[in-house]
C-alpha cells in the first residue's frame, strides 16, 4: 500500500515537471484556444403588451447564436463563443435608454434591436456616440435612417414604402375608397398612420376619420363611430397585440369593416392567437417573403416551436439573420472590435435566410421586398409579393409571379 502511494506521488511529480517544461509557445497556444466570450446585446419588450413579440425576436437571435457556437467559431484564428445579453426595454423609450447604458457598461460589441421605432429613436444616438452598431429586425419608421446618423441599421423596409403598397392594394384590388386611420399615439403608429393617410389622399380616396387612441378607450365605440362615418376599412398603426384587441372589437361592431395594418410583426401567431377568429379578413403588409418561400424558413419555425412554444413573429427570421450577419461581419473584418465591425457592415454583402442583405449609406436595407397577406381560416395567406424581384433567386421569382396572379384572381 505504501509502495502504491509512493508511485502515485512520483507520477504526480513527473506530470507537474512535464507541464512546467512545456515550451512557452505551446502553453500560450493552449490558453489562446480557450474560447473568448463575445457579448451581443438585445433590447426589446420582454414584458407587457408586446412581450410575446419581443421574446420571439430575442429567441430567434438566441437560436442563431446557438447554431453558430456549435460550429466552434474562430475570429482571426482565435476561438470565440457568442452570448446574447437580453434586456427588457418594455417598448418604452426611457427604459430603452437605461437598457442601452447597461449594455454599453457590460461591453457588448453590437446590439440587436430595438423592436420598436420609438425606442430605436430614443437610443440610436447613444449607441452611435459609443461606436456600437445597432441593428433592428423590426423598427420601420422612415425617419430612423436619417442622413448623418452612423451606426443604425435595419433589415426591414421603411413605412413610406409599406404604406404606399398597402394603400394601392386596398384601393385597386379591394376597391376601398373610404378609410378610418387610427394610431396608438406612439412614434411608430403616428408615422405609419401619417404615411397611410398621405397615400390615401394622394390617390384621391377619403380619410373619413383620423384619431389617435390608447387602449383604455372604448374600442367598440370607436368601431361604431368609424362605421357611422362611412369607413369601409380601418387602418391601424400600432403593435400587433393592440391590433388583436381592435380586431375583436371590429368582429363585434364592424359590420363588414376591414382591418388593415402594416409593419408590426403580426405575420405570425403573435396576432393570430390573441385575435382568434376575429383575425379573419385582416389584410396586412410586412417586410420579406412568406416563410414558406424562405429556404429553411419552415424548418426554422418548427425548431422554434419545439424549443420555445407557440408564439412566433413574422419578423423572427429577420432577428435570426441579424445575429448571423453580425458574426459574418466579424469574420470578414477579422475582428470583434465594434468600430471595425461597424465599418464592415456598410460594405457587407450577405445572403441570409430572408434573402440578400446589404445597406445603403443611411443604414437602410437595399432592395426590400414586401408581402401582402390576408387572414383566412385563422391563417396568414400571402396574396402578393411587391418590391425589387430582380434581387430574388430565379425560382423564387417564378413562385412570386404565380402567387401574384393567384391573388389577383381571388380578389
Amino acid at each position: 500500500m505504501r509502495l502504491f502511494s509512493h508511485c502515485r506521488s512520483v507520477i504526480r511529480s513527473l506530470c507537474c515537471l512535464l507541464i512546467c517544461s512545456l515550451p512557452v509557445s505551446l502553453n500560450n497556444a493552449i490558453a489562446s484556444d480557450t474560447p473568448r466570450q463575445i457579448l451581443i446585446g438585445y433590447s426589446g419588450p420582454l414584458s407587457g403588451i408586446s412581450e410575446e413579440f419581443g421574446k420571439s425576436l430575442a429567441n430567434a437571435a438566441e437560436m442563431a447564436l446557438t447554431d453558430i457556437n456549435r460550429q466552434m467559431p474562430r475570429i482571426a484564428g482565435h476561438a470565440v463563443q457568442f452570448r446574447l445579453l437580453r434586456h427588457d426595454d418594455r417598448n418604452d423609450p426611457d427604459t430603452a435608454v437605461r437598457v442601452a447604458r447597461k449594455l454599453l457598461d457590460a461591453g457588448v460589441v453590437a446590439v440587436i434591436g430595438t423592436a420598436n421605432s420609438a425606442t430605436s429613436h430614443a437610443v440610436a444616438s447613444l449607441y452611435e456616440n459609443a461606436g456600437i452598431p445597432l441593428i433592428s429586425p423590426a423598427a420601420s419608421a422612415t425617419a430612423l435612417t436619417r442622413p448623418g446618423l452612423r451606426g443604425f441599421f435595419r433589415l426591414v423596409g421603411n413605412d413610406d414604402d409599406a404604406s404606399a403598397y398597402l394603400v394601392e392594394h386596398a384601393i385597386v384590388r379591394m376597391r376601398i375608397d373610404r378609410f378610418a386611420v387610427i394610431d396608438d399615439g406612439g412614434l411608430f403608429g403616428q408615422e405609419l398612420a401619417r404615411a397611410v393617410a398621405s397615400q390615401i389622399e394622394r390617390r384621391e380616396a377619403q380619410v373619413v376619420m383620423r384619431v389617435a387612441i390608447d387602449f383604455t378607450d372604448d374600442l367598440d365605440e370607436l368601431v361604431r363611430l368609424a362605421r357611422l362615418n362611412g369607413a369601409q376599412a380601418l387602418f391601424f398603426g400600432g403593435t400587433s397585440a393592440q391590433a388583436a384587441m381592435l380586431a375583436r372589437a371590429i368582429a363585434r361592431e364592424g359590420d363588414g369593416l376591414r382591418l388593415l395594418m402594416a409593419s408590426n410583426g403580426g405575420m405570425g401567431t403573435t396576432f393570430l392567437i390573441p385575435a382568434q377568429g376575429a383575425a379573419n379578413g385582416t389584410v396586412a403588409i410586412e417586410s420579406g417573403l412568406p416563410l414558406s418561400l424562405l429556404p429553411g424558413g419552415t424548418l426554422l419555425e418548427e425548431r422554434y416551436h419545439s424549443r420555445y412554444g407557440l408564439y412566433f413573429s413574422g419578423l423572427a427570421p429577420f432577428s435570426y439573420d441579424t445575429a448571423h450577419l453580425l458574426v459574418a461581419a466579424m469574420r470578414q473584418a477579422g475582428s470583434t472590435e465594434p468600430q471595425q465591425l461597424l465599418d464592415m457592415l456598410y460594405r457587407m454583402r450577405y445572403r441570409g435566410l430572408t434573402g440578400a442583405i446589404a445597406f445603403d449609406a443611411n443604414g437602410d436595407v437595399l432592395k426590400p421586398v414586401f408581402t401582402i397577406y390576408e387572414v383566412r381560416n385563422q391563417r396568414w395567406v400571402p396574396l402578393r409579393i411587391i418590391g425589387d424581384r430582380a434581387a430574388l433567386p430565379t425560382d423564387i421569382r417564378r413562385l412570386t409571379r404565380a402567387l401574384d396572379e393567384g391573388g389577383r384572381r381571388q380578389q
